[in-house]
């Protein structure tokens, strides 16, 4: 490539004895100027962050001296393993990931096909289902806890005007489902998405289809869904990272009972992400937090590897992936 570039633009300054810098050069120099401050951002960030919780994961660091911590090895991780506080803490977090995920997608793609149907008012409809995932995820967390609170909650309320004197405690008892249900009501990205790719599916295909008479689950099973296992294969992966890494609404949910705070909420609702920040802040075991977080990133890459592995066997490309050719 460099020999086609016009010698005009390779200008040496003979009087100075320094070079000028060509165009090509120029273009480069100013690539990196605008992307710099995201570069450094990065690095600052992220990477450096990482490599010292990687290196504090092998010490007994205590979040303030680090002059004192000491190298134990893999004794963080071993405790992790041997720790049934840690066990009971993940157990609640698949627990969730296991419900929220498949309902998640579910409902999102269920109300997706109903607004893709050509109704009167359908555009409010996708505005009132998109609206909830507008609101921050800490005043969502608020509102289910002024309504979920066993003493002075909402629902306790209006189910005492046909029920006197019944109180249930839906954090306690029904942590999970409660978090479960919060998540449910932002499902309104994964609706949005949904909907992008029902819009693409070619209505000349569901013509043909019904001509030769096939059902409406016969057009989803061997239509809609092949077009739609890319963006549910998406989906799939981003609900695995984000329901195994939440932490912000079972901290703001997990208040309500006596003695709790954000960072020891309520036994019900302590998923392992909560229990890591928990070591780290209301312990000062940083190097054992660390190394529960990094478990944890270990448990997301191998849960991504298998659903990208497999990924073959029900995801349907228009085009082939390695040679290129149509499918």
């Amino acid at each position: 490539m460099a020999t086609n570039i016009p010698k005009s633009l390779q200008i040496k300054n003979r009087k100075s004895g320094r070079f000028r810098l060509n165009f090509w050069q120029r273009k480069v120099l100013v690539f990196y100027g605008f992307v710099s401050p995201w570069i450094v951002g990065f690095i600052l960030l992220s990477v450096l962050p990482m490599i010292f919780a990687i290196l504090i994961s092998f010490t007994n660091f205590n979040g303030f001296d680090l002059s004192g911590s000491t190298f134990i090895g893999l004794s963080n991780y071993a405790e992790a393993f041997q720790n049934p506080d840690a066990w009971k803490a993940f157990g609640l977090t698949f627990k969730y990931a296991l419900f929220a995920i498949p309902l998640g997608l579910g409902v999102a793609l269920s109300l997706a096909m109903i607004l893709n149907i050509k109704l009167p008012g359908r555009g409010i409809f996708r505005t009132i289902f998109y609206l909830p995932t507008m609101v921050p995820g800490v005043a969502t967390a608020l509102v289910f806890q002024a309504i979920l609170n066993t003493n002075s909650g909402f629902l306790n309320l209006f189910i005492s005007f046909f029920r006197r004197g019944t109180v249930i405690d839906w954090l306690g008892d029904y942590g999970i489902a409660c978090l479960v249900a919060m998540g449910l009501w932002g499902c309104g990205t994964t609706m949005v998405i949904f909907l992008a790719g029902l819009q693409g599916v070619p209505e000349e295909l569901r013509e043909s289809a019904m001509i030769d008479g096939a059902n409406k689950w016969q057009i989803f099973r061997n239509i809609t869904w092949p077009i739609l296992s890319p963006i549910t294969y998406f989906q799939l992966m981003m609900g695995i990272i984000g329901a195994l890494q939440m932490y912000v609404p079972a901290g703001i949910l997990g208040q309500s009972g006596v003695g709790t705070n954000f960072w020891n909420p309520m036994r019900s609702i302590f998923v392992y992400p909560m229990y890591a920040l928990s070591q780290m802040m209301s312990y000062q075991r940083f190097g054992y937090g660390a190394a529960l977080i990094w478990i944890l990133f270990i448990i997301i890459m191998i849960l991504a590897l298998i659903i990208q592995k497999t990924s073959k066997y029900w995801v349907f490309y228009a085009v082939d992936q390695e040679g290129g050719k149509e499918e």
